[in-house]
């Protein structure tokens, strides 16, 4: 998305980085974790799940059409 200059502080963007990176790792963590205690299939399960619910949540459900940077009105509707 397209944010003007001078619209958010360089601190807000360092926190977003920071909390992006935090909540990446912690995601890789646990993927590490997942299949040595339950399986390598429940993973590749639950990967499976998401992403075919996120796909019809964001492409099958919606049916207006809104451009790529409006895609915060799907998420307010």
């Amino acid at each position: 998305m397209h944010i003007e200059p001078g619209i958010v502080d360089g601190a807000k963007i360092a926190l977003s980085y920071a909390t992006a990176s935090g909540a990446g790792a912690y995601a890789l963590s646990v993927a590490w974790k997942h299949p040595k205690e339950r399986g390598a299939g429940s993973l590749i399960a639950g990967t499976v799940a998401t992403t075919a619910l996120v796909f019809g949540f964001f492409e099958i459900l919606p049916h207006f059409p809104v451009g790529v940077s409006e895609v915060h009105l799907i998420l307010g509707s």
